[in-house]
């Protein structure tokens, strides 16, 4: 009886002093470090630019199938977004992407370890095709049915146009003079008999076009 006695002693002398080491600690342990996602074509491994994103977060796979900790999100110009310090703490993350189809097996069931991510960096598989990133902590890297788009180059700026020191004059061309608009009666003799009158020159021009008249008799 004595022996079986100091033996629950003992055991019950270590519980109390590890409970009295760790009364300092809070739980849960709250994390500073950011975690990001990124998604990436299956394809050839590019980043996609504004997705639209379903985070899902939990302490087991209950509270993600309930989607007690839910966030929609946009990814950036690189594929990105940041995750919030709520689903930063919370032990596993499911990461969902709308209108493409993910790439890693059994998606619906699939839950990620955050503190992996965040000690080691973590990559979900990939069987849309043979791109590979390599793992960085606080990085969770998705793939995705379909090619990302490259990031477009920069354009260089055009030059500045130069300016001319002095701008060439323009040279009117001389106005032309039009014919004088008024009728202009031709010499002639209107007198003698209606035969001679008729063979004469003697009648009214009228000036309708330049260097166009008509004779009127």
């Amino acid at each position: 009886m004595t022996r079986p006695l100091a033996v629950s002693l003992a055991a019950g002398l270590a519980l109390v002093a590890a409970a009295a080491g760790g009364a300092g600690e809070s739980f849960p342990v709250v994390h500073n470090e950011p975690i990001t996602v990124r998604i990436l074509g299956g394809k050839d491994g590019q980043p996609l630019a504004r997705l639209h994103l379903t985070l899902i977060a939990g302490y087991d796979r209950r509270d993600m199938r309930e989607q007690l900790f839910r966030e929609e999100v946009i990814t950036d110009a690189h594929g990105q977004v940041r995750l919030s310090n709520q689903l930063a703490n919370l032990p596993w993350l499911q990461v969902w992407v709308g209108k493409k189809s993910l790439c890693q097996e059994d998606a619906p069931g699939a839950g990620f370890s955050v503190e992996l991510i965040r000690r080691d960096g973590l990559s979900a598989p990939n069987r849309c095709g043979k791109s590979a990133v390599e793992d960085r902590p606080g990085t969770f890297t998705v793939f995705v049915k379909g090619k990302g788009a490259a990031p477009a180059a920069i354009a260089p700026e055009p030059a500045p146009a130069s300016v001319p020191a002095a701008l060439p004059a323009l040279v009117a061309a001389p106005a032309t003079t039009p014919p004088a608009a008024a009728a202009a009666t031709a010499p002639c003799s209107c007198t003698g008999s209606k035969k001679h009158r008729r063979g004469s020159a003697c009648g009214r021009l009228v000036i309708l076009l330049p260097g166009l008249a008509l004779s009127l008799r």
